[in-house]
């Protein structure tokens, strides 16, 4: 099986163009969706994270997201210190996840991980893919979708890499410029080569 890694800013793109992937047969690993099942309300990874960042659980006793998010992309080592904790952790049951598409005949995944430089992940890949996309279109992107000030959204881009930190260290790059046929265009064309 080979695994390519699929990183980005928030924002960028990463999901749309992962859908386009599967079209060309490719299984998906959303880290993201990973770490938040692995947040679940009694979790090894919850009392982890509680023990190092405070009150940031919900009345429930689940991760308070935004609560979480206003700690660490404020604080450029708290947000390294959330990444090392969550690192082992989201590997591992990605593993199992590899395995699992294995099983069902997959032999490309993607590995959806925007922290997957910051976590040292990328020597795991055969290559990298980076998605990038203008700043405005993504501080739009991150305010429609997660419901945030813009003021909040800036804080988080403002936290990740860059666009050009994406072209120096990944291998492949597309363009996310709120043209979903160009999208849809560089994936199908790097399909090609990956074959």
């Amino acid at each position: 099986m080979q695994i390519y890694g699929l990183t980005g800013s928030s924002g960028a793109g990463k999901s749309t163009a992962a859908t386009y992937f599967l079209e060309h047969g490719f299984g998906w690993v959303d880290a993201d969706a990973v770490y938040r099942e692995l947040c679940t309300s009694g979790s090894a990874l919850l009392a982890e994270l509680q023990e190092a960042f405070g009150d940031i659980l919900t009345k429930d006793g689940a991760l308070d997201r935004p609560a979480l998010a206003r700690i660490v992309f404020s604080d450029s080592e708290k947000l390294k210190e959330l990444n090392c904790i969550t690192r082992s952790h989201i590997w591992e049951e990605s593993q199992h996840r590899f395995k699992d598409l294995e099983q069902q005949g997959i032999q490309k995944v993607l590995f959806d991980a925007p922290t997957l430089f910051q976590v040292g992940l990328e020597p795991y890949c055969s290559a990298v893919i980076g998605v990038i996309a203008p700043r405005d279109v993504r501080i739009a992107r991150i305010m429609a979708r997660d419901g945030l000030t813009e003021q909040a959204a800036t804080a988080r881009i403002d936290a990740q890499p860059d666009s050009d930190f994406y072209r120096n260290h990944c291998q492949f790059i597309l363009e996310n410029n709120n043209d979903s046929q160009s999208l849809l265009a560089q994936v199908n064309l790097l399909c090609q080569k990956l074959k």
